[in-house]
């Protein structure tokens, strides 16, 4: 078929339309190329300049991505702020005006698959306020001062200089790294690694309290009151204060010196011989006794409590499980509910690991710190069904099974181990862990 001559109605309809705005779908923003039809955009798809330019384009993804959204939504703020100010319109309306202009960015290469997405985006950044209605989305535009926007710009763009500074310190350090090795491997060189002991802080440590201390106190207390009014009572009130001695732990910081107490307030009463001989000797008496005293208590815990504490005080940590990060301590709560693998348990000591984190979620990288916790700042993870584990507890310690159930109520689990496929059911969901 052959060209329209110049000046007939066929060419001029030709030309109004190639200036006009044509299907969206047909258009190509890398190339900037509007093609009329499906064969056409067919055809272009296939050119050689459109795939050089989508070699540029997987190069720099995300990049490209970014800068065609922040253009996007520059000309749909500028239009909305020029053509209605600060009234409530749809938010349809204005994109209809944002896309009459040909060289607009299309939304299609935007990081937005749909107008609600980038609408609940300006509303979540604080740039318009929207609300959803059965006739659709509307965007109210909130004017901002100049230098406000300004010094957030300055904020964002140093944001993103320190991350980029980051990642290309970590290449340099990383390329380090493997130059040196290369260079340690040249030599016929070796590397001994050296465990080390954990150390525990005093503000870490465990703290045991006495239940019958208060007792204690208020028996001090009641006795010292006594010996201020009644004087004749002197013998009775320090036979008191010795009998609970033997029942419960005396802890030297909380307890009042009862003898120092006597002497303060028996300055105005007057002593009989035998008061004054009780004084000095409760006075003279050794203060290891109490403690030895405290130390028996501390041993003669019932045998029973011990056995039944057996098993959990057994380590069972394992290598290559996945285990769940449950304190707030480290790094202000940065790791808490994160996961991680067990890479290595420790020698010499057999309740602490070294736990290399995973990425928290598919689209962040922020895995692979590695970090030296104990078992109690961690906890198991149960998989999906079907999924491997290991047995960390009871019978089958170590052995590899599979999930075939989960009880979430019950908090209990049925496994399958795979040796011998013999089936266990209802174990505890802290007697096995994720295979990595």
């Amino acid at each position: 078929m052959g060209k329209a001559e110049k000046g007939t109605p066929k060419d001029i309809a030709k030309r109004i339309k190639s200036k006009g705005l044509q299907k969206l779908k047909f258009y190509c923003q890398m190339c900037e190329k509007q093609c009329r039809d499906a064969n056409g955009f067919k055809c272009h798809m296939t050119s050689e300049a459109h795939l050089r330019q989508m070699k540029i384009f997987s190069e720099n993804a995300k990049g490209i991505m970014d800068r065609y959204s922040r253009e996007f939504e520059s000309s749909y703020l500028q239009t909305l702020r020029q053509r209605h100010t600060t009234k409530r319109v749809n938010a349809n309306n204005v994109y209809q005006e944002v896309i009459q202009d040909k060289q607009h960015i299309h939304m299609n290469s935007t990081r937005w698959a749909s107008l609600s997405d980038f609408v609940m985006y300006l509303g979540k950044k604080g740039k318009c306020v929207v609300d959803e209605t059965e006739r659709g989305w509307y965007v109210q535009y909130i004017e901002v001062d100049a230098g406000i926007l300004a010094r957030q710009a300055a904020q964002e763009r140093r944001v993103e200089a320190e991350k980029a500074a980051e990642i290309a310190q970590a290449e340099r350090m990383e390329k380090q790294r493997i130059e040196a090795a290369k260079a340690f491997d040249l030599v016929g060189g070796t590397v001994h690694r050296e465990a080390t002991k954990l150390e525990r802080d005093e503000s870490t440590a465990a703290v045991k309290v006495s239940l019958s201390s208060k007792d204690k106190k208020k028996t001090t207390n009641k006795t010292s009151s006594k010996l201020g009014f009644f004087a004749d009572e002197d013998d009775e009130a320090s036979d008191d204060e010795d009998a609970p001695k033997s029942d419960a732990i005396v802890l030297p910081e909380t307890t009042p010196n009862p003898s120092a107490t006597t002497r303060h307030i028996k300055r105005s009463v007057p002593q009989s011989a035998s008061d004054k001989d009780c004084e000095r000797e409760s006075s003279k008496r050794p203060r290891k006794a109490e403690e030895k005293m405290a130390n028996d208590q501390d041993t003669a815990k019932p045998k029973s409590d011990k056995s039944t504490r057996d098993e959990d005080e057994k380590p069972w940590l394992k290598r290559d499980i996945i285990v769940r990060v449950v304190t707030k301590k480290l790094h202000d709560g940065k790791y808490f509910r994160r996961k991680g693998i067990v890479d290595r348990v420790l020698k010499d000591n057999k309740f602490c690991a070294e736990v290399e984190l995973l990425d928290s979620s598919p689209d962040q990288r922020d895995g692979g710190d590695i970090l030296r916790l104990d078992q109690n700042d961690l906890e198991t993870v149960v998989p999906k069904e079907g999924k491997k584990v290991r047995i960390l507890k009871g019978e089958f310690r170590g052995e590899k099974a599979k999930l075939i159930s989960a009880d979430k109520k019950k908090y209990r689990a049925t496994l399958k181990l795979l040796d011998d496929g013999t089936v266990l059911e209802k174990i505890d969901f802290e007697d096995f862990s994720q295979l990595a």
